[in-house]
């Protein structure tokens, strides 16, 4: 199966494509919309036809940053008629060590003094997940988490072609999303204020 991956989730907007376990290419681009990506796409050689799913990182992550590539990633589903895939951008970034052993430990700015944080452990080339998506202080951190035999990936970018691979695990377990209810994962909900008229 190949699978295009899209994240911007982090202020890095990257993209991927994969067949099976084979990356065709990973890309970081400068722009978020539909149009721009079958660009891209096509001038590595390959037909939007030749896409047989898509897959996004959903959060954690920037609010507009998650709304854009999730809207861009249904929008991709939904043109194609493709399956669409969400992944953790949490794990997205932990797949990118798993070629090490041992225990991955991802913390991500979540904005307001708390971070986005979850462990995992990778071993023989697989990764699994030992805690969920959580968020919380430095401080809380270090009481929930012992990363001191961990290998620690703070403040770092998901890739595509992560992105894909998660997806294309998800797809196998038949883990499809409807484009038209998937949402975002906010680890906090958007600061927006209420609109007070100013009195004369």
């Amino acid at each position: 199966m190949r699978v295009l991956g899209l994240s911007s989730a982090t202020k890095k907007i990257s993209l991927g494509f994969i067949d099976e376990g084979k990356v065709l290419f990973d890309k970081t681009i400068d722009e978020l919309h539909s149009e721009k990506i079958l660009y891209y796409v096509k001038q590595k050689g390959i037909k939007p036809e030749q896409i047989d799913a898509v897959a996004v990182a959903a959060g954690p992550g920037s609010y507009s940053g998650l709304r854009g590539g999730l809207a861009t990633a249904k929008l991709l589903a939904q043109t194609l008629n493709i399956p669409l895939a969400l992944a953790s951008t949490l794990e997205a970034i932990a797949y990118s060590q798993i070629d090490k052993e041992g225990e991955i430990v991802v913390i991500l700015n979540a904005k307001r003094d708390e971070y986005n944080y979850a462990r995992f452990k990778a071993e023989n080339g697989k990764l699994a997940r030992l805690t969920e998506d959580l968020v919380g202080t430095l401080d809380q951190i270090d009481i929930k988490i012992d990363i001191k035999d961990a290998f620690v990936l703070k403040e770092k970018d998901p890739l595509g072609k992560d992105v894909a691979k998660l997806g294309l695990t998800r797809l196998k377990l038949g883990a499809i999303e409807d484009p038209f209810k998937a949402v975002p994962k906010y680890s906090h909900q958007p600061n927006i204020r209420k609109f007070e008229p100013c009195s004369k």
